[in-house]
């Protein structure tokens, strides 16, 4: 009988094949055991036991030396996988006669490219061991390991379940490993095998229970969205009112320091008006935090505005591409210059049947074409009345945020009148300080980001360059082949031009496979008016079939 990896890993091919362009895609796969709280690479036994490790920051679990097989079809997965489970640990028990003594997980890579993007997703096919009753069982390790591991998992199911605020992941390799997918963006499915026998009611129950349980997780399926660099100049923006800001900070503290004998005489001043001067000195101090703590609050808000502002550009780029592509069915230009406009003379088009050049299509097609196109206007309509509710939100926080900055100025002004002392003057150095860190803070996250999004953009740039001159090079070399096979004679001076073609073509291709030197002309001039690539970003949802124990037995596909 075809198991439920098999099945699925096949389903997964026969969809890659009727899609449009299954040479786009790519899947990679892995297989690993949990036995004894070690993990085994079932595609490489002799590897030994490998180690669990956390990436970086993000914190996601990494098996260091993982192999990670390229599968080539249906067949090849279901070689690798008789591979894998003969390299599994198994032993009798009561209820099957080839019980697997681990836990067996499948993670499966497919990615796709699309439009110089790439879009990926992962599968788990988790298969969980039986329980086990140390009074059963003469190995009692063993089952005191895989007690321990479903344990834990049952611990951070119901967790989930019951909506706590903390999760803890740590206390198996199995939940480590089962961490972004139990708890992350992804969709989760969980098979429960039991028995209807009488002999098996008590193992039963406890089964349906714990499947129960993780029934009641709810994960939020979530989209990532990749910024684009059309807004960059509002980044330096900010950016630039930043480092005005450490500048002024910066002079304020040099104007502190005065010469002793100004301080001397200042101090002998304001020791007379110390009693009266205190408390409004103590309300001084305050105000300037306050609006230093608002002047920060609001900079983050600019920054979050601007950040939503480049979403809402990339899902509107999104909405023109796919008007514009159903426009080339039509072999009409599409220019998006006036929303109503253009709204109005495509759907007229569609109605009619009739493009630019005579283009038709069917019923169906045209009926197809109007509801796509229908779609993406009423979409592109919502996405530019979101934009402009967040440019008029960016305004009014530019607007408060000028007038808090000013009203700051006027107390930083009026506070050196009431200084005293030394530990006050000191004071008010480290308010600037800590003021003037937090603005350099601010300011290298938008270089950040903006070093990020024209990295993205050259990249993105060099891409659909190379798509172009490869499609270029293809009409080129089928029009020469068309040519000849009509007999069809050409210039002298074409003839030419072709072998030139030649040469360059070869000379690039050698380029091209030379990973060592790289021209710094194919990189385009680093200019914002030239960002007008349209970026494109798909979420990933990961997706889980897990199998549950089966208590008393094991739980297989």
């Amino acid at each position: 009988m075809t198991g439920l990896m098999t099945r699925a890993l096949n389903h997964l091919f026969t969809s890659i094949a009727e899609s449009e362009g299954p040479s786009a895609y790519e899947v990679k796969m892995s297989y690993i055991e949990i036995y004894n709280e070690n993990i085994r690479d079932l595609l490489n036994p002799s590897a030994g036991p490998l180690e669990l490790r956390d990436e970086g920051s993000s914190g996601a679990p990494v098996v260091a030396g993982l192999s990670e097989v390229c599968a080539k079809s249906a067949g090849h997965v279901a070689e690798l996988l008789a591979r894998g489970d003969r390299a599994r640990i198994a032993e009798p028990t009561q209820a099957n006669q080839h019980s697997s003594r681990g836990h067996a997980l499948l993670s499966v890579t497919v990615s796709k490219q699309e439009g110089g993007c790439t879009q990926r997703g992962r599968l788990f096919l988790i298969d969980l061991a039986g329980s086990e009753r140390a009074g059963l069982r003469a190995r009692r390790l063993e089952g005191a390991h895989i007690n321990r591991s479903l344990l834990a998992l049952g611990n951070c199911i119901m967790a989930l379940s019951g909506g706590a605020r903390y999760v803890n992941y740590r206390d198996s390799k199995l939940t480590r490993l089962l961490r972004e997918v139990l708890g992350g963006r992804c969709r989760t499915a969980m098979v429960a095998h039991v028995a209807p026998g009488a002999a098996h009611r008590d193992t039963t129950r406890s089964t349906l229970h714990y499947a129960q349980r993780a029934s009641v997780i709810t994960n939020r399926i979530e989209r990532d969205v990749v910024e684009t660099p059309m807004q960059l100049s509002q980044y330096r923006s900010v950016i630039n009112d930043l480092r005005e800001e450490i500048a002024r900070l910066k002079l304020k503290m040099k104007d502190s320091s005065r010469s002793r004998e100004d301080l001397r005489a200042v101090e002998d001043e304001m020791d007379e008006k110390q009693p009266e001067n205190a408390e409004h000195l103590k309300t001084l101090r305050e105000a300037i935090v306050s609006t230093f703590k608002q002047q920060m609050r609001l900079r983050r808000r600019l920054m979050e505005l601007d950040s939503h502002l480049l979403g809402l550009a990339l899902d509107a780029e999104r909405q023109h591409a796919a008007i514009s592509h159903w426009e080339a069915r039509f072999n009409r230009l599409y220019k998006p210059i006036n929303l109503s406009g253009s709204r109005l003379s495509t759907q007229q088009s569609y109605r009619g049947g009739t493009g630019s050049t005579g283009s038709s299509l069917s019923g169906g097609e045209r009926a197809e074409a109007e509801v796509a196109v229908e779609q993406a206007w009423a979409e592109l309509a919502a996405v530019e009345r979101e934009q402009e509710t967040a440019r008029r939100e960016r305004e009014r926080v530019e607007r408060h945020l000028h007038q808090v900055r000013l009203r700051g100025a006027q107390l930083e002004q009026e506070l050196p009148a009431h200084i005293s002392s030394g530990p006050e003057r000191e004071v008010l150095a480290l308010v600037c300080r800590v003021h003037e860190l937090e603005a350099d803070k601010l300011a290298l996250q938008g270089e950040r980001a903006a070093r990020a999004h024209e990295l993205r953009r050259r990249d993105l740039a060099l891409q659909r360059r190379d798509a172009q001159r490869r499609l270029s090079d293809e009409i080129i070399t089928r029009q020469r082949r068309a040519l000849d096979e009509l007999g069809v004679g050409m210039p002298s001076e074409l003839a030419q031009l072709y072998e030139l073609y030649q040469q360059e073509i070869h000379a690039s291709t050698y380029t091209e496979n030379n990973d060592i030197y790289t021209p710094p002309y194919r990189l385009p001039p680093i200019s914002s008016s030239q960002a007008s690539a349209t970026l494109k970003r798909y979420a990933s949802d990961d997706s889980l079939v897990m199998a549950a124990p089966r208590r008393g037995g094991d739980a297989t596909t």
